[in-house]
């Protein structure tokens, strides 16, 4: 006799509520809305939310710094309007230059606002965080849907967001407008209809912080090699209009979710006055937005001073020989002036003088001597602080190769990746691997990065996993311009020649040239391999003339096999068949040949044999 269900095998019951009627019967119906959050879950950017792991060193305002514009805008929120009266005042932009504390009164916010009940979700972008998809557009509308749908008083909401994803679940690969209807407006309306508690609280604030980093996200691009690289400048360009495209259809979008009358919600974007964005609410069917410019108005110095005096007090007490009358007030009335009301010049210089020398009096010394005192006509205004970025990278014993490791660290993997001809999942390689990568000897890294720790978060060298870090994008964008960084400035081709040689090196070794333990050959040789792929660091059309020679000499057989030891089957094929060794030497290797590494042969007159027959010619 056959029992129910007999043979069936990977039944999930989701969502499931069960009500006895009677004796053994029961009513089993699905609650539709207890799925919704599972079901957006893969589909969310989980680092963009504001309390995620990613952002738990995320900065945010010192005590008793920027009171006055967090009251005024805590206060804009709170009087919300239902979004019925006045709709487009439903929206604050609350903007200022790079350095101005943009993303720290941002965080603050939302944790004021959530501790109030207020904040109703919220969206990080970080162009430089190690999880891509705080960058792209597409996560923002089901990573807010998200948090709608896991408070308390939109349960409504959440039984609309599952019925529509289940009716459609290829909703989150649909346009941005058409996510926006089915997975927050379409369910707000029927919200809207059913009668809230007297004494609830409704969260009535959503916060949208960076958007100005905000990508489209890169199209397929077929072309490879010299034509890619000939196009990087034309690509980067249109990059730039796609991201500038992106950013604008999200404020479109959110414009007219204020026109909603069931939207119940005050929105505040924070972001740099980049020209989309300004351009945008610089139209006049957009001009009774509220506007908060983060400029002299709320006294920045002020509390840059306050934030200076209340740092050198930490440090003091982990230093009792510095006296107390240290740092004086003209130092600090003088890096106040420096600062120029940018908070991001004021931590830069705590931690620098907060580092591991320590000695703070010398290094405050050391900040004191860049001149940053002159030069007050130039027009940059970041001026000061690219003098403090120069000084700490001169600490460096050689400040040009250290540049040109943070170049090669922080190139976007991403924008190489589809040249390829498909999508290779990698994440950022770990700050180990790329110590090892770059380090023509033990040593060289600490040697080069010990001084910088003021700039970016550097592992310990027994962490196999952790990323470097920068901490602000203001780093970057220094390095990327030479007219700011003049001689630290290092170009694509610099970059590229100096990844390519290494790369070439440590395949004619057969490693790095040092030894590693054998958990760090592991993870360093998968690694390894993948980014020689994701980067097409040798591929036929990539590599210099002098290299070549040097590939004829390396022991592709020991790297297939070491191919086949250390990377797991899912790369397999990809690396196998892409592996760049063979079609650098080997012009007559075809992409869908198959490298098995037992059936390589190399020949002495420099011809390679696959053991199915193929026989190339050397290069």
């Amino acid at each position: 006799m056959s029992r129910p269900f007999e043979g069936v095998h990977h039944v999930v019951a989701d969502s499931i509520s069960v009500t006895e009627v009677r004796g053994n019967y029961y009513d089993m119906r699905a609650s539709p809305g207890d799925g919704a959050s599972q079901l957006l879950q893969p589909h969310i950017a989980a680092g963009a939310l504001p309390n995620s792991e990613d952002r738990c060193d995320a900065p945010k305002c010192h005590p008793d710094t920027r009171v006055a514009v967090q009251d005024s805008i805590v206060s804009w929120a709170a009087h919300s309007t239902g979004g019925e009266a006045d709709p487009a005042r439903n929206i604050m932009w609350v903007t200022g230059p790079a350095g101005t504390g943009k993303t720290a009164i941002a965080g603050s916010i939302a944790e004021t606002c959530s501790k109030r009940g207020l904040l109703a979700g919220a969206f990080f972008f970080s162009s430089f965080s190690s999880d891509v998809s705080r960058r792209l557009k597409q996560y923002l509308i089901p990573t807010l849907a998200y948090q709608l749908v896991c408070l308390p008083s939109f349960q409504d909401v959440a039984r609309e967001v599952a019925l529509a994803i289940r009716q459609d679940p290829a909703i989150f690969d649909k346009r941005f407008t058409d996510q926006l209807e089915a997975l927050i407006i379409r369910p707000l309306r029927v919200w809207r209809r059913t009668p809230a508690e007297s004494s609830e609280i409704v969260p009535q604030v959503i916060i949208i912080d960076g958007l100005d980093e905000c990508e489209a996200g890169r199209p397929h691009n077929p072309r490879r090699g010299k034509a890619a690289r000939n196009n990087a400048e034309e690509q980067l360009k249109q990059d730039h209009r796609r991201n500038e495209e992106a950013q604008v259809e999200i404020l479109e979008a959110l414009l007219h979710l204020t026109h909603t009358c069931t939207f119940p919600f005050r929105i505040l974007v924070f972001s740099r006055p980049d020209p989309a964005i300004r351009r945008f609410f610089s139209q006049p069917n957009t001009k009774i937005f509220t506007e908060v410019f983060l400029g002299n108005q709320y006294d920045p110095d002020s509390d840059i001073a306050l934030f200076l005096r209340a740092k050198f007090a930490e440090i003091r007490l982990r230093h009792p020989a510095i006296p107390t009358s240290w740092p004086s007030e003209d130092v600090i009335r003088l890096l106040v002036a420096s600062a120029s009301g940018q908070f991001i010049y004021a931590a830069t210089v705590i931690r620098f003088v907060d580092g591991p020398s320590r000695n703070p009096q010398l290094l405050l010394t050391q900040v004191l001597e860049t001149g940053i005192r002159s030069d007050t006509d130039r027009p940059n205004p970041l001026a000061p602080l690219d003098l403090l970025y120069a000084a700490i990278m001169s600490r460096s014993p050689d400040p040009l190769r250290l540049a040109m490791w943070i170049a090669i660290i922080d190139e976007d993997v991403l924008s190489v990746k589809d040249r390829l001809g498909f999508r290779l999942v990698w994440l950022p390689p770990s700050a180990f691997f790329w110590r090892t990568l770059l380090s023509s000897y033990p040593g060289e890294a600490d040697s080069l990065l010990e001084d910088i720790s003021s700039l970016m978060a550097t592992p310990p060298r027994d962490d196999l996993e952790s990323e470097f870090h920068f901490y602000h994008r203001t780093f970057r964008e220094f390095l990327e311009d030479p007219s700011r960084c003049t001689n630290l400035y290092v170009d694509q081709g610099t970059r590229d020649s100096l990844l390519q040689a290494r790369t070439v090196q440590i395949l004619k070794g057969n490693g790095p040239g040092y030894s590693l333990t054998e958990e760090e050959a592991e993870q360093f040789y998968m690694d390894f391999l993948v980014m020689a792929v994701a980067r097409m660091v040798l591929s036929p059309a990539c590599v210099n003339p002098p290299f070549k020679a040097d590939l004829l000499a390396c022991d592709l057989p020991w790297w297939m096999q070491k191919l086949t030891e250390v990377t797991v089957d899912d790369y397999q094929g990809h690396i196998s068949q892409c592996f760049i060794s063979p079609r650098a030497m080997c012009p007559a290797f075809r992409p869908g040949d198959r490298l098995e590494a037992p059936r390589i042969k190399c020949r002495s007159s420099g011809r390679f044999e696959l053991g199915y027959g193929r026989v190339f010619p050397g290069s």
